[in-house]
């Protein structure tokens, strides 16, 4: 009698672990990028003007990211250094990764922005430690300080720590 108590209990025990395994199985949601996510990241870069560093020739960021619609046919660019604390959407065309915008709304003053010759260039340039990654370069006004057209260029932020200036 023992040992038909011992093999039922051993069997429940086996029956609620398997019930308790089973239950505990996710179901995962699909992780899907951004329409932009070619376009998007941390970049640093430098801002000259007429060929002369602005900025001290220092390395700053600017941040790229999709909008709220997602739609693929624009971007936010984002100001994080180069002195304008600007934050507007720019078109963009992904089958060339180009962007631009004509007195687009500067969210964070009255200001606008136009940005000609904006392009991400994939695996297009190489971090402070050397890694290929990728490059962006605009040309950059902004109503703020008129008469003036900055280029900004530089390179996708890798999250190295030897590469981050």
């Amino acid at each position: 009698m023992r040992t038909i108590m011992n093999k039922l209990y051993i069997a429940g025990i086996l029956l609620a672990g398997a019930v308790l395994f089973a239950s505990c199985k996710k179901e995962l949601p699909e992780v899907k990028n951004t329409q932009v996510v070619k376009m998007a990241g941390t970049w640093w870069v430098t801002m000259t003007l007429n060929g002369a560093p602005q900025i001290d020739g220092d390395h700053v960021q600017i941040n790229t990211f999709n909008t709220a619609a997602d739609d693929g046919k624009q971007l936010w660019i984002q100001d994080a250094g180069l002195g304008f604390d600007f934050q507007s959407k720019v078109d963009v065309n992904l089958s060339d990764l180009t962007f631009s915008a004509t007195n687009a709304k500067d969210e964070n003053s009255a200001a606008t922005v136009t940005i000609t010759s904006g392009k991400v260039f994939p695996d297009g340039g190489k971090s402070k430690a050397g890694h290929v990654t990728d490059s962006i370069y605009m040309e950059l006004q902004i109503s703020s300080d008129p008469g003036k057209k900055y280029v900004v260029a530089g390179v996708l932020r890798t999250k190295f720590d030897e590469d981050d200036y």
